[in-house]
């Protein structure tokens, strides 16, 4: 049951009362902030079974109370020493060596106990980093014997006077031509004056002020600058703006509108296909070309036909969900 514990620092505390319901929105904020100080995940292990909690996750039940689940809790608390009457806390290492602990006779604040469990480890490791190592020792002693050397050097030559330096002047860069251009794009025409190496995606965003179209690996890897050119998903990264003049561009501003969705958006919306948002416009882009196309019908197929749009989140199921439902709902 603690396996999805290992492999990283994690907190296991014993709540017997606790559901999330008992805890209130600000000492939620502050048990997220303590674990991502701690850098750690929380198990917490109640009369109502078992909770895993992430700093950027919701709370999750994985375990509901039974008979074998209760046997296993109480054999986990037997197994770190904590008596059915106490509440408890542990912070524990990767190896699940015990860092830090609290016991508490009765009913145990979490919030609290994680607050007092990261002042303590922040003293540790001030503490830690005042120890030397022999090893520690021997680099710093080497580092403190080249400085002195070269400060000596210094000092023995501080009476000559400086070598001249020449003055060099840069040589002058021919200024780059430019040319001007007319894009359509979301059925509007827009002039601009540019160098002919101006990507599409920056003229977006720096000269149209169209920020919807994010910047993500600026390499075409990630799939968040997608765009349409005449209906087909592009890296805007990779495109010339110059090259653009005469296609029918197409961003996620020109999707849908304030009083009305795109299905596709809707469908994101309803399914929670994003997290912190920052690939949905060129997901949704990709989506609604993918669509358009009708090649793609099974999960399988819908997850390799938008392999190149990445979601650093990993809100993938989601994905899929709201790609589906836009497709059955079209």
């Amino acid at each position: 049951m603690l396996a999805i514990a290992t492999g990283s620092p994690w907190v296991l505390a014993f709540v017997r009362s606790w559901t999330p319901a008992t805890e209130r929105p600000e000492d939620l904020h502050t048990i997220r902030a303590q674990l991502r100080g701690l850098g750690a995940g929380l198990v917490i292990l109640s009369d109502s079974g078992a909770w895993s909690f992430r700093p950027d996750d919701d709370v999750e039940r994985f375990a509901v109370s039974d008979e074998k689940i209760d046997d296993e809790i109480d054999r986990t608390a037997a197994r770190y020493g904590v008596a059915p009457e106490f509440d408890a806390i542990f912070v524990l290492d990767e190896d699940d060596t015990i860092r830090f602990r609290h016991l508490a006779e009765g009913p145990l604040p979490l919030a609290a106990a994680l607050t007092a469990a990261g002042s303590a480890m922040a003293s540790q490791s001030r503490y830690r980093g005042l120890t030397f190592t022999r090893r520690e020792w021997g680099i710093t002693s080497l580092v403190a014997g080249f400085a002195l050397v070269l400060l000596g050097c210094k000092d023995k030559d501080k009476d000559k006077p400086p070598l001249a330096q020449p003055v060099i002047d840069p040589p002058s860069q021919p200024s780059a031509p430019e040319y001007d251009v007319v894009l359509n794009i979301n059925g509007a025409d827009r002039k601009l004056t540019i160098d002919a190496r101006v990507s599409l995606l920056d003229a977006l965003r720096e000269r149209l002020d169209l920020t919807g179209t994010k910047k993500g690996c600026d390499h075409g890897q990630c799939g968040a600058c997608t765009v349409h050119l005449d209906g087909r998903s592009v890296n805007s990264c990779l495109t010339l703006a110059i090259m653009a003049q005469g296609r029918k561009i197409t961003t996620i501003e020109g999707l849908g509108s304030d009083d009305q969705l795109h299905p596709v958006q809707a469908a994101f919306v309803e399914h929670d296909g994003f997290q912190c948002g920052y690939c949905t416009p060129g997901q949704i882009m990709r989506a609604v070309s993918l669509l358009a196309d009708a090649r793609a019908k099974t999960d399988a197929e819908v997850r390799e036909a938008m392999s190149g749009n990445i979601c650093r989140c990993g809100a993938y199921p989601n994905i899929i969900a709201a790609v589906q439902a836009a497709r059955k709902g079209a």
